[in-house]
């Protein structure tokens, strides 16, 4: 039974870059990329190579099994090379076909209802034929598929994830606008943070930045708590996906040092970043407050035996923030002033985070919003302002980078 050799990566609009260095540092090799999208070979490990990235891709929304690729320009030549294509190795015989999104641009196959129904009529055609049914059940598990024709070139993919992987599994308790975990760890990408310096989230919500970071810190694949819709597929064998998992395990570190601090102003937004720091292997910090003030060093060894004090989680205001340590990032979600209060109290806000660049000294600086101009009422312009599209929603990282050169604050 023969399989597709490449797969897709999909991720927001602006996290092409970070997520193609991500798939190469899992030893996977990379075809390209385009917006929202990044292509790699699946190489002679096959199945283990589209586990590996489920299990450990933290900015990859979905991955898609490129199933097909080729050209057609009438709906003859459509069904023809989709019937074609080996479907039995991604269906059982009791599976259900469900075509999530078709995508036309500059194609003669506009119709984007016709080009649905000849794609599933050939999937099924295909499976009948195999199975020897003249009706299939779809009783079984549900499959979902994407339909990309662009300039008369046609792209199948097969979801090999099942649920969108930044669902990780610990966020059962959320604030009223979390920010989504794959974007938590793209921002983190972005910014360059790493373990040794530490982290402030003085906006933390659920505790998504904080968990994320730690997460990353401990090399500990975000897969490993949930499950995949390949893992029921007929060509994956399930020694290849316990072997993965297995690896995934081997790979988490629990003797290495991090300072990574959540505050928020709201207590039900601790006490929900707690809940999620603990479904998620970390338990709240237990050192008491003076000696976090007396910590100005950080030289806690978060090893196992301290792994609950990892991460923490404490109440305030972010304005009110103040450095611990001569040097660390301060990373942020603010609000947006709209599902939380009005874009009138979320300039007041922004204006009043300038005074934090001042007692930051050696920090660097980032925040996310939806607006680019942020720097306006921050009164600093940031040294560059990512835009990011996260489905409908866009969103800008304003990066501050600790430098003697930022530029100074306006009158």
């Amino acid at each position: 039974m023969t399989s597709s050799t490449h797969a897709l990566a999909l991720c927001a609009i602006g996290l092409e870059k970070v997520c193609a260095s991500e798939i190469q540092r899992l030893g996977i090799e990379l075809e390209g990329r385009e917006a929202g999208r990044v292509r790699f070979s699946l190489g002679t490990a096959g199945a283990s190579s589209l586990v590996r990235a489920n299990l450990c891709l933290r900015t990859a929304e979905r991955v898609l099994i490129e199933a097909g690729r080729f050209h057609a320009e009438n709906f003859d030549e459509l069904f023809e090379q989709v019937r074609s294509l080996p479907w039995e190795a991604y269906f059982g015989r009791d599976d259900r076909l469900v075509i999530e999104r078709v995508r036309t641009r500059d194609s003669r196959l506009a119709a984007q209802t016709s080009v649905q129904s000849i794609v599933h009529k050939a999937i099924y055609d295909r499976l009948g034929a195999v199975y020897r049914l003249t009706r299939l059940p779809e009783s079984g598990t549900e499959r979902g598929l994407r339909v990309y024709l662009d300039h008369d070139e046609c792209v199948l993919g097969l979801d090999s994830s099942g649920e969108a992987l930044h669902k990780r599994g610990y966020r059962r308790a959320s604030g009223e606008a979390p920010l989504k975990e794959t974007l938590a760890a793209g921002i983190l990408f972005l910014s360059g943070w790493n373990r040794r310096l530490p982290l402030l989230d003085p906006f933390c919500g659920s505790g998504t930045f904080a968990i994320e970071a730690a997460l990353f810190a401990m090399d500990r694949a975000p897969g490993l708590g949930r499950h995949f819709a390949l893992e029921d597929m007929p060509f994956v064998e399930r020694g290849a996906v316990a072997a993965e998992f297995e690896a995934a395990r081997a790979r988490v570190r629990t003797d290495v040092e991090f300072r990574i601090l959540g505050s928020d102003a709201d207590p039900k937004a601790i006490a929900a970043a707690r809940a999620n720091a603990g479904r998620a292997g970390l338990g709240q910090d237990r050192l008491s407050q003076d000696r976090l003030s007396q910590d100005r060093l950080g030289q806690d060894r978060l090893g196992q035996d301290r792994l609950g004090q990892s991460v923490s989680f404490e109440q305030g205001k972010a304005e009110d923030a103040a450095p611990r340590y001569e040097a660390g990032y301060l990373l942020g979600n603010p609000p947006y002033g709209e599902r939380l209060g009005t874009q009138e109290e979320a300039e007041a806000l922004y204006r009043r985070l300038g005074s934090a660049y001042e007692r930051f000294t050696g920090w660097s600086l980032g925040f996310v919003t939806n607006r680019p101009d942020f720097g306006d009422f921050f009164g600093r312009k940031a040294n560059s302002a990512k835009k990011i599209v996260n489905g409908a929603e866009e969103q800008w990282f304003h990066w501050y980078p600790a430098s003697p050169q930022t530029p100074t604050r306006k009158d």
